[in-house]
């Protein structure tokens, strides 16, 4: 029998990192029946075989990453029209992957294929509610009380892995997604739970996020790498402007990739991939940047390990600067 204790020491032993999340390391060890198979498994994946062939990268035990890592070359200013080819290229691979693969598109694990979904809906269901108590965990550590803030965005619900816990935390909750497909299953899981204080946007356009209603809660995890830069940093510093006043922010984003490279009109040009989820990053300095025009300011940052031993994952809370008003008339977003 494997234990949730086995699976995170083997991260911390073969992989020289925390694991990404806690439904990752519940998954690993309903996967495994025995510590040799865990062994064997961590030692055969990808990322360990990477580990074995690169050079000594200047990371200490403690899973450090790398300060000699080079500076990259990333776009993130452009036009508006190649801001709306943006996203009509992420949602036409999310349309796609939501089609043939909603579970497994939200969390990539063979578990969550179609093939095996059925007797493993509930254990994805269940995986939504360790991301919304991470954001519990954090609000106390900054000593924020959460029973002020009453409107929630999630930006990416997916099928509404979060969503649906979301809405059990916060009065309302407006899940908000770039694929229609997703956004049908999403409605479903809401029946499902019997929660009806969930509204849902669909984020097709850039116009959108302009539209969007203010919130006091913005929440977002392993959503925001799947967009290229320019949309990363538009897409936050849109949301962010909505954030009301004393208004939190609690997402995770990618923000240094090794051997990445953006070029925007080359990006525009290339071949979509097929079935692949594109992953990409923002630079520490452009997401600071949007934080400080957007009047938010930082109250905790952590490297949560998303993306791998080879790229730098940030997860944050942030507040909007101001009072948070004591009675909020925030209507719901519309379909």
């Amino acid at each position: 029998m494997i234990s949730e204790t086995d699976v995170i020491m083997a991260y911390r032993l073969l992989l020289g990192r925390e694991p990404e999340n806690r439904e990752v390391v519940t998954g690993q060890a309903r996967h495994f029946r025995h510590l040799n198979d865990l062994r064997a498994g961590f030692m055969e994946s990808p990322e360990f075989l990477a580990l074995l062939k690169a050079p000594h990268t200047g990371a200490n035990d403690t899973g450090t990453k790398s300060f000699v890592w080079p500076a990259t070359r990333v776009d993130v200013d452009v036009t508006p029209d190649v801001l709306d080819r943006m996203v009509k290229r992420v949602e036409s691979e999310f349309l796609d992957l939501g089609a043939r693969e909603p579970h497994w598109s939200v969390l990539t694990e063979d578990r969550f294929r179609s093939q095996e979904i059925a007797k493993n809906e509930n254990d994805f269901f269940e995986s939504g509610n360790f991301p919304v108590a991470d954001l519990r965990l954090a609000a106390a550590r900054s000593g924020l009380d959460l029973s002020p803030f009453h409107s929630c965005f999630e930006l990416g619900c997916g099928i509404g892995r979060s969503t649906i816990w979301l809405a059990r935390q916060f009065r309302q909750v407006t899940g908000g997604d770039i694929s229609a497909v997703h956004l049908a299953h999403a409605r479903q899981s809401a029946d499902r739970f019997d929660l009806k204080n969930i509204s849902f946007v669909h984020l097709n356009a850039i116009r959108r996020y302009g539209e969007l209603p203010p919130f006091s809660v913005f929440f977002s995890i392993i959503v925001l790498q799947h967009n290229p830069p320019p949309l990363m940093a538009f897409i936050l510093e849109t949301i962010l402007a909505r954030l009301a006043p004393g208004g939190i922010a609690y997402f995770q984003i990618p923000t240094y990739i090794v051997n990445y490279t953006f070029k925007a009109l080359d990006y525009i040009d290339s071949e979509i991939p097929s079935g692949e989820v594109e992953v990409h990053c923002l630079p520490q300095t452009s997401l600071f940047d949007i934080i400080d025009r957007t009047g938010c300011r930082i109250l905790e940052i952590r490297e949560d390990g998303a993306v791998g031993a080879f790229a730098i994952s940030n997860r944050l809370l942030i507040q909007k600067r101001g009072d948070l008003p004591k009675q909020q008339s925030e209507r719901p977003a519309s379909p």
